[in-house]
């Protein structure tokens, strides 16, 4: 699959895939818990013009 990345880091601890609850494009936005890199699949885009915001859960990650 083809995917873009909305934010890529290297991976520090341990790869992995957890869906967020926000879309770009109309597709979900995935994120790895072990860099933070967040990114979309290429082919489930729907067009629909939504913005990548962080769910309330990762504001409340990224404060500490």
């Amino acid at each position: 699959m083809a995917a873009r990345f909305i934010e890529a880091n290297t991976c520090q601890d341990a790869c992995g895939i957890i869906k967020t609850r926000d879309r770009v494009e109309g597709a979900p936005v995935y994120r790895c818990p072990g860099c933070d890199s967040r990114w979309i699949e290429l082919n489930e885009r729907t067009g629909e013009k939504d913005e990548a915001k962080p769910s309330a859960l990762e504001r409340l990650l990224h404060r500490r």
